[in-house]
């Protein structure tokens, strides 16, 4: 197999300081198991000629704020690339955390856990998906920096709805029937498309939580807390490979010459 290690000590322990001048230590993680429906070993297929895993490896160690990267996964193939990527794959996750409805909340507790029951605490745990290849290192940045400037609880990747936006969307009852899913309010333009308010949806690309809200939270939902935030990538950033086509079409992008200069990991 081809290498596919970095430098790693590019963006290691580079941590900003809060208000109070204490340095604020960060944990990534990067949640990837064996198991997928969609594409087989997903999580390690090639995307030109690098495996998806990498992708996530790279931007997060051009990161100026993670302090730690760790993969999480219970597959002997993946913890092997880990390995040759120079990853730190401190556990093998449990195969109850790697089931296909393991909610992500529940991984990213176990790495911070294991890590606290050492008497190493962090302050955030970030969660970078590796199905989500075009991620820039300076977005993890900018979601990290969000989460310093306002110690919020959580900070999510957003982007904006292109298409099935909530005022066009239906509900289909069981006769073939259509009822509004969403209750549109009093005074909102529905259309043309150019003049409706904006909205979003979570990427699921990134993920950072503050330790209160993971030693607190419930393990359901997206578990993001009172206190949420938003930093938002445009529909490259976006792309999420859960099937063939998904993949295909990430192909497609690199060798059109898209994402020339979308990250320098490409």
């Amino acid at each position: 197999m081809k290498s596919y290690v970095k430098d790693q000590s590019s963006g290691q322990g580079s941590v900003s300081k809060n208000g109070s001048g204490n340095k604020s230590k960060i944990l990534a993680v990067i949640p990837a198991r064996g198991g997928s429906k969609g594409i087989l070993k997903k999580n390690i297929r090639l995307l030109d000629s690098k495996p998806l895993l990498a992708y996530a490896v790279d931007s997060a160690r051009q990161s100026r704020f993670v302090d730690h990267l760790v993969i999480s996964t219970d597959d002997e193939d993946i913890i092997g690339l880990g390995r040759e990527l120079g990853v730190d794959i401190p556990f093998k996750r449990p195969s109850y955390l790697a089931a296909d409805k393991s909610p992500l909340i529940s991984v990213v507790r176990h790495a911070y856990e294991y890590f606290k029951e050492r008497g190493v605490q962090y302050n955030a745990i970030l969660s970078i998906q590796p199905t989500c290849p075009f991620l820039r290192y300076d977005t993890i940045d900018r979601v990290i920096g969000l989460w310093l400037a306002t110690r919020c609880e959580s900070v999510v990747t957003v982007s904006e709805i292109t298409k099935g936006h909530p005022y066009i969307a239906k509900r289909l009852q069981a006769d073939n029937s259509i009822e509004e899913f969403c209750k549109i309010p009093s005074g909102a333009i529905v259309g043309p498309r150019q003049k409706r308010e904006k909205a979003y949806y979570l990427t699921g690309g990134i993920y950072l939580r503050d330790s209160r809200l993971i030693e607190n939270v419930e393990a359901t939902g997206h578990a993001l807390g009172m206190d949420a935030r938003a930093v938002v990538v445009d529909e490259l950033e976006a792309v999420d490979i859960n099937n063939e086509i998904d993949l295909k079409y990430a192909e497609f992008l690199i060798a059109s010459g898209y994402l020339k200069n979308a990250n320098s990991s490409l």
